[in-house]
């Protein structure tokens, strides 16, 4: 029970942000946001709403992961 609690608390907790604030955050736009996410390969999203109309959002914490991953030490590192 405590541990549903905490998840409920990160959750309230958790900054959620739009498109343009997440592409200008990374630097990049939002047709490029959309094509990673469409693809697979891009930043964690949450959908809120139903189905494929739903508002989709960013977690502040899923993009500071993103960004994390992406640490390349030579341009022949292919991660």
């Amino acid at each position: 029970m405590k541990e549903i609690q905490e998840k409920k608390v990160a959750l309230m907790t958790s900054v959620l942000l739009h498109e343009r604030e997440t592409a200008e955050l990374l630097g990049m736009s939002v047709h490029w946001l959309r094509r990673k996410r469409w693809e697979g390969d891009g930043v964690p999203f949450i959908r809120l709403g139903d189905g494929s109309k739903g508002a989709i959002r960013y977690r502040l914490e899923d993009i500071d992961r993103y960004i994390a991953a992406r640490v390349r030490l030579s341009t022949s590192d292919k991660g």
